[in-house]
């Protein structure tokens, strides 16, 4: 019978395209976190390298946030006076195709000093991903925060983030 060779072809074909597919390293695929993480630790590699003042600051996130994807939702770097608290914090959000900055730290209706993304970096000495939550005041959306500690000589100056959108 002519099927049964045509058969045995064609399982062999299947078999010898399964093993070549096997063969093919699978791209890992990289999660929307990995991507802020890895971004973010970059960032503050640099910030750490060369520390950021008030007068460049502002720029250094927008650049930042201009240089990553859409699901960067927005970032901020808040400098840290001697007793810790965030005296300076320009945030960088997108709203629609455009980019929008505010200071978190002159709003004093957000609390900044009150922020769990910025105390737990402060107070573990470690970077952090918040639990959701609604940010009234600042990109005022559900989002989740990636915050890390940026430290000189040591001690911890400020603290770098990247919101991402929910």
């Amino acid at each position: 019978m002519i099927i049964r060779p045509i058969l045995c072809i064609g399982m062999v074909v299947i078999t010898l395209f399964a093993a070549c597919k096997k063969d093919e390293a699978e791209e890992p695929v990289i999660t929307s976190e990995q991507k802020i993480q890895q971004a973010l630790d970059a960032f503050v590699a640099d910030l750490e390298s060369n520390p950021a003042d008030t007068s460049d600051l502002s720029n250094r996130v927008k650049a930042y946030i201009q240089a990553n994807p859409d699901f960067f939702f927005g970032s901020t770097v808040a400098l840290l006076d001697s007793a810790g608290l965030a005296y300076y914090s320009p945030y960088w959000y997108r709203s629609g195709d455009s980019l929008l900055v505010t200071d978190l730290a002159a709003d004093p209706a957000y609390l900044i000093n009150e922020q769990d993304w910025l105390r737990q970096p402060i107070d573990s000495g470690a970077a952090i991903w918040t639990a959701p939550y609604f940010d009234a005041g600042g990109g005022n959306i559900w989002m989740k925060t990636r915050a890390v500690p940026v430290k000189v000589n040591g001690q911890t100056v400020a603290v770098a983030t990247t919101d991402l959108a929910l």
